[in-house]
């Protein structure tokens, strides 16, 4: 059943409620201590900031294409100003966010080292109570939109906006309006957010809730089947890291290992799975298929640092089995944006690749020694079709953005359409372009794009005798006489 699906998500619009918060990301050298105390001196480099909580559940759902509704509590204040053109920007364009006096905007902002390491957090939660007591009117706003969506998220981090009573109303209308209702729960005890259609805990929320330690697939499996008896639960997944995921229905559990990823930050990955899994319930998705996809979407986001956006393009990827270093513009912009904003250097590079040979590999590893990410452009059929005649490529771009993901020079792969690569280029804004020595600096599309931003145009050197048009010529001439009557 998994299988049949071709792509990952359907554009379904998306309700989500919940703690909306703003994530800022503060990037700096460490070098030194600081003589007044010890405490390390952080030498700015760069900041950014994001939709957090239930505004990454929402962005990431815009990411994947759908159109999606956000509905919470903010504060009249720089932070929710902020919030809003963060959302905006990040595709969530309708928001049903209420201002009251006495609220404050929830942010957190977090203090980063070049190399990702997390030196300190500062968290501004507002007043539970506050927001608690604005609850209700926020839940007469949300009832009549659930009318106008596929599936809700409630996007709960205990912030004091998913009030019981609150989860009991939107809960009870997705009921009787056959929508699915996924929950992220922060809670300890469960019971508001009962008749749910799935509700997501990780393991250390399974075992507040259950009230043991849970060890092992067996112990996890009967929790969540606990759990999802008593409260009613059409199903219970419990996420639990490395060790996959563990989904409880009425018909027995499954068990879904985790993807095999270098993590590099899991902040953000429990709003990927409930994302995903709404968009794709809202598609009438059947739940291990949506649950295997969710899996997946959150291998994808804890492989990159701090808060991150699963897009559809990355997702569809890596839903046909190719390699995650194989992206999509958006996702490499964001991607390139976030090395610069650390201090790193990001290197560009284009060409077919049509039969990947031993030049293209002194290339392309010669470019990765001149930056810190190396983003390589790839023509599509298309593309070479255009260039090079009806009878190219020999290998079809998915193939060969495979292989050239799999060499550990390249970072990033992006498949582009147009005859050059300028637009692409124009999008990366790369510090570093470039490309083969039997190219002048005024053949050299884009150039004028890197250098008018203060970056290098380099051109490397070729390896003599080797191009993919030698070698399909090579392999068209039959073979000399002497070869042929050794075959025979």
């Amino acid at each position: 059943m998994f299988g049949e699906f071709s792509e990952p998500a359907v554009a379904v619009p998306v309700l989500v409620v919940g703690d909306v918060m703003l994530d800022r990301h503060v990037h700096g050298h460490v070098r030194r201590i600081s003589p007044e105390a010890p405490v390390p001196v952080v030498s700015l480099l760069g900041e950014a900031q994001t939709p957090g909580g239930a505004g990454n559940v929402a962005a990431t759902l815009a990411g994947l294409g759908c159109p999606v509704t956000l509905a919470g509590l903010v504060g009249a204040d720089a932070e929710g100003a902020l919030l809003r053109d963060t959302l905006h920007a990040t595709g969530v364009a309708r928001l049903a966010l209420r201002e009251a006096p006495g609220l404050t905007t929830i942010s957190k902002t977090r203090i980063l080292s070049e190399g990702q390491q997390q030196l300190l957090r500062l968290d501004r939660d507002g007043d539970r109570a506050a927001f608690a007591a604005e609850a209700g009117r926020l839940l007469e706003v949300v009832l009549p939109l659930i009318d106008e969506h596929s599936a809700v998220v409630l996007a709960d981090y205990e912030k004091g906006v998913i009030t019981p009573e609150l989860a009991r109303g939107v809960i009870d209308r997705c009921r009787e309006r056959g929508i699915p209702c996924v929950v992220d729960p922060k809670k300890t005890e469960f019971s508001a957010y009962a008749r749910a259609t799935v509700v997501t805990p990780n393991h250390l929320e399974a075992e507040r809730a259950a009230g043991r330690a849970l060890v092992g697939d067996e112990a996890v499996a009967l929790a969540a089947a606990e759990l999802r008896s008593a409260l009613q639960l059409d199903a219970m997944l419990i996420t639990r890291g490395p060790d996959g995921m563990t989904l409880s229905t009425p018909e027995g559990a499954l068990h879904i290992p985790a993807q095999v990823r270098d993590v590099a930050d899991v902040t953000g990955a429990g709003d990927t799975v409930v994302a995903v899994l709404a968009a794709c319930l809202g598609s009438r998705w059947d739940l291990e298929p949506a649950c295997r996809l969710a899996n997946m979407a959150a291998g994808i986001a804890v492989s990159h640092p701090g808060t991150y956006v699963v897009h559809a393009d990355e997702l569809s990827a890596a839903w046909r089995g190719l390699s995650r270093k194989v992206v999509g513009r958006e996702a490499a912009r964001r991607d390139a944006g976030g090395r610069r904003r650390r201090g790193r250097k990001v290197v560009f590079t284009n060409g077919c690749f049509d039969i990947l040979h031993a030049g293209h590999l002194a290339s392309l590893e010669g470019a990765s020694r001149l930056g810190d990410l190396l983003v390589v452009g790839l023509n599509s059929d298309a593309s070479v079709s255009g260039l090079k005649g009806d009878s190219r490529p020999v290998i079809g771009q998915e193939n060969r953005a495979s292989l050239l993901a799999g060499l550990a020079c390249v970072d990033l792969v992006v498949i582009f359409d147009e005859p050059t690569p300028e637009s692409l280029i124009a999008t990366l804004e790369p510090d570093v372009l470039v490309k083969g020595g039997d190219y002048a600096l005024d053949q050299v599309a884009g150039a004028d794009i890197v250098l008018a931003r203060g970056g290098r145009v380099v051109t490397l050197p070729l390896v003599p005798g080797v191009s993919t048009t030698s070698i399909l010529r090579r392999s068209a001439s039959p073979p000399p006489a002497s070869a042929q009557g050794e075959r025979g």
